[in-house]
C-alpha cells in the first residue's frame, strides 16, 4: 500500500490565504478528502491534452491528501510520451506534475468533486463514479468498459472512478467478446439486450455500454451489488477448500 502524505504547495510570496474562501474537494468515486485550495477549481485553466486543471503553486496554496502515485508514462496522441508523477487516494489518481521541480501541479478531470460521500451517505445517496455517466446528447446511461481478455470466465473485475473492469474470455479483437458483455450486463443490470448498446472507445480495450431505462445511481448499485455476490462466492468457496 503505498504511503499517504500530506503535502502543502506554496509560495512564500504567494497571496494570503483568507480561511473563508477555502475549498474543500473529495475524491469523486470513494468520497475521501483530496486536497484543500484557497481557491475555486472551476476557474482554474485546463491542459489540451487532457483536460486537468493548471493549479500554479506561486500563486495558489493546495494542501493535498494524497499519496505517492508513483511514475507513469503517458502516451499521447501525437505520439509524444509524457511524465507524470502522481499524487493517489489509495489506488486513484488524483493529480500529477509533469516536472517534480515545477510549480505547475495538475488535477485530473472528473477526479474530483466538492461533495463528500460521507455527507451523500447522510443523505440517502451515493456518489457514483465519473466512468458511470448520463449523456448529455441522448441522455442514456453510458459506461465505460476497459476489457482483460482470454479469462476463465466472462465476469465483472472491479468498479474504478475510471472504468468498469471486465474480465472476458475471448480476444478483444473478436466479435464474440461484445456477445459476452450484452450477455453479462442484461443478467447484471436486470435489463433486457435492446435497451443495451455497445461501441469502441479509442482504445482498444476500452469500449463504450449505454443503458436505457436506468438511472446511473441504478447502474452503479446494481454493479456493487453483483460485485458483493462475486466476493462473497468466493469466500464460500475458500472456505470449502479449507474446511
Amino acid at each position: 500500500m503505498p504511503k499517504r502524505t500530506t503535502l502543502t504547495f506554496t509560495s512564500e510570496d504567494g497571496p494570503r490565504v483568507d480561511s473563508t474562501k477555502l475549498y474543500v474537494y473529495h475524491c469523486k468515486y470513494s468520497g475521501r478528502h483530496a486536497f484543500t485550495i484557497d481557491a475555486d477549481l472551476k476557474k482554474m485553466p485546463r491542459r489540451r491534452t487532457d483536460g486537468a486543471y493548471i493549479v500554479d503553486t506561486n500563486e495558489h496554496t493546495i494542501k493535498l491528501y494524497t499519496g505517492d502515485g508513483g511514475l507513469k508514462y503517458i502516451k499521447r496522441q501525437n505520439g509524444a510520451v509524457e511524465k507524470q508523477y502522481r499524487q493517489n487516494l489509495g489506488q486513484l489518481p488524483i493529480a500529477y506534475k509533469s516536472d517534480l521541480n515545477s510549480p505547475l501541479l495538475y488535477i485530473l478531470d472528473n477526479a474530483v468533486t466538492t461533495f463528500s460521500n460521507q455527507n451523500a451517505r447522510r443523505a440517502g445517496k451515493l456518489l457514483v463514479p465519473p466512468c458511470i455517466t448520463r449523456s448529455d446528447k441522448t441522455g442514456l446511461v453510458e459506461m465505460r468498459l476497459e476489457l482483460d481478455e482470454r479469462s476463465h470466465r466472462c465476469c465483472l473485475s472491479r468498479v474504478t472512478a475510471d472504468v468498469v473492469r471486465v474480465h472476458v474470455t475471448g480476444l478483444m479483437a473478436n466479435d464474440s467478446v461484445h456477445e459476452e458483455l450484452f450477455d453479462l450486463f442484461s443478467k447484471v443490470l436486470n435489463v433486457r439486450l435492446s435497451q443495451l448498446d455497445l461501441r469502441r472507445a479509442k482504445h482498444n480495450r476500452n469500449r463504450i455500454m449505454t443503458v436505457e431505462g436506468l438511472t446511473p445511481e441504478q447502474v452503479f448499485e446494481r454493479l456493487r451489488e453483483q460485485l458483493k455476490k462475486q466476493s462473497a462466492a468466493r469466500e464460500e468457496k475458500r472456505q470449502r477448500r479449507h474446511g
